[in-house]
């Protein structure tokens, strides 16, 4: 089915933590263990083990690798971010369970057989909370002469912890809504007592504190020598914004998108380089989370990014067996014959199964395994587009729509395409479709979708009133695992009739 506003395009037709957090972070992956602890804890090995910056650069080290793998979990970050968009098409054989996740299941997140321990359960996420709240808890008493780069480097780790902190809890309120909110690490779990969950209201203030924070212990990248995979004060900006813009405060969401754009960090990427975004490092890219290929770190290889790619892409890989660009939904959003992110970033669509290739720098790295591949892409959270683009968001909210057109045709200039002029309605639709354009397989647009509040008009058969009412767009929890950990925890209102 086709999702309504785009038949109107100008020119178509037609836990609670508890127990489990403690355990998990006791019990850690082993690509991650090496970050954190390596025999048990107790209250002398934190002694021993918070006492100079290395250790605290192991423990942020440990916090992005918590993130990256609840990310990776059953695709999490693209199953979030993307397939509520209808941006995609997945085969009923390899994906039979993903089906209801779909538009054309209505997005009944509710039913994901095999899915629901990563799809329904936000512990492994709070396991970064936890591990964010021992980095700000311990840093703040370790001399500074600890540290080798001085007050500079603790700084940096400081602020790496609330920025570390504010992203996680208001990527779980975008996923779940209403989080369980804690504000110091778990140290017995034999005394840890219930916590209902607090309001969204509440969960946003929280993340603009510890974000507030941030932006003054962080100094930019560029300054510092460290590179895009590690946050700093313009990622801490642009998250910002994005929260602001979440809590519908446009003046102040507008005011962080300026925070970024006139910083003179970042850039947009020439019309050229526009494929070398996913490359990693780009002018462009605000943060990015590492996942690039070496001989000591192969996690992003066929499942993730391979996710996407199909023959000849990938050798031998059948289009059956990938995440499809939706080719009837891309056609009626890109101009085709000029649009160069169609050219750059959706490939293989004569053929019927269109790919993204926004990840598809495939490298066989081993001659002696034919047949086993990574895909060498780092993948880009935060980038200047979306921040332009939030910018004229807030600024038709604001009542300039001269600003929010300008913006807008910025974007499009660097697609190589002709300006537009809008009004009304038309412009604010065309500032959704322009970021499923720049945006889509990102991660991000489904996000996108729920605060800019089309829903119901850009998925009519999926979407009621009632539901928006209800915040169905959230996901269920899974309360056979969560609340016996937590008996005041309660099932998001939607979830649980349907």
């Amino acid at each position: 089915m086709k999702m309504k506003p785009f038949n109107i395009l100008p020119g178509k037709t037609g836990i609670y933590p508890a127990l489990v957090l403690l355990i998990a972070i006791l019990v850690m992956t082993s690509s991650c263990r090496k970050y954190i602890y390596l025999e048990p804890k107790d209250a002398t090995y934190d002694q021993v083990f918070w006492t100079n910056g290395s250790n605290v650069e192991k423990s942020v080290s440990g916090a992005y690798g918590i993130l990256r793998s609840a990310f990776r979990d059953e695709r999490s970050y693209f199953v979030f971010g993307d397939l509520p968009t209808d941006a995609f098409r997945l085969d009923g054989g390899t994906f039979w369970n993903y089906q209801d996740l779909l538009y054309e299941r209505r997005f009944t997140y509710s039913y994901a057989p095999y899915l629901e321990q990563s799809l329904h359960n936000w512990t492994r996420f709070y396991r970064a909370v936890n591990q964010t709240h021992l980095i700000i808890e311990n840093t703040e008493k370790i001399d500074v002469d600890k540290f080798n780069g001085g007050q500079e480097e603790k700084n940096q780790l400081l602020g790496e912890g609330h920025f570390l902190r504010a992203f996680t809890y208001f990527y779980l309120t975008r996923v779940w809504g209403d989080p369980v909110i804690t504000r110091e690490s778990v140290k017995d779990p034999t005394k840890v007592q219930p916590i209902g969950r607090s309001s969204e209201a509440e969960a946003i203030d929280y993340c603009i504190e510890d974000l507030q924070k941030a932006t003054q212990l962080l100094s930019f990248n560029a300054q510092t020598g460290l590179g895009k995979t590690r946050a700093d004060k313009g990622a801490a900006f642009a998250l910002l914004a994005q929260v602001y813009a979440w809590k519908k405060d446009y003046a102040n969401a507008s005011r962080y998108c300026d925070s970024v754009i006139v910083s003179n960090q970042y850039a947009l990427e020439s019309t050229e380089n526009y494929s070398s975004i996913w490359m990693g490092n780009s002018q462009e890219s605000i943060l990015e989370m590492f996942m690039k290929h070496d001989d000591a770190n192969t996690e992003a290889t066929d499942f993730f990014f391979g996710n996407f790619l199909h023959d000849p892409l990938v050798r031998g890989k059948a289009s059956w067996t990938s995440w499809n660009v939706n080719a009837e939904l891309a056609y009626q959003l890109y101009d085709t014959a000029v649009d160069e992110r169609f050219k750059s970033t959706i490939g293989l669509i004569n053929t019927g199964t269109p790919a993204l290739l926004k990840y598809s720098n495939v490298n066989y790295f081993d001659p002696s395994r034919p047949q086993t591949y990574v895909v060498d892409n780092n993948l880009v959270l935060i980038r200047l587009a979306d921040i332009i683009l939030l910018k004229a968001e807030a600024a038709y909210h604001l009542g300039n729509e001269g600003l929010a057109l300008q913006l807008l045709n910025e974007v499009k200039e660097r697609a190589g395409l002709e300006e537009v002029t809008l009004s009304g309605d038309a412009l604010y639709f065309e500032l959704i479709y322009e970021r499923y354009r720049e945006l889509m397989g990102e991660g991000v647009l489904a996000f996108d979708l729920i605060r800019m509040g089309k829903l119901v008009e850009l998925f009519p058969d999926a979407y009621t009133q009632e539901r928006i009412s209800k915040k169905g767009y959230y996901w269920p929890l899974n309360m056979r695992t969560l609340l016996p950990q937590d008996p005041l925890l309660t099932q998001n209102e939607w979830w649980k009739n349907h």
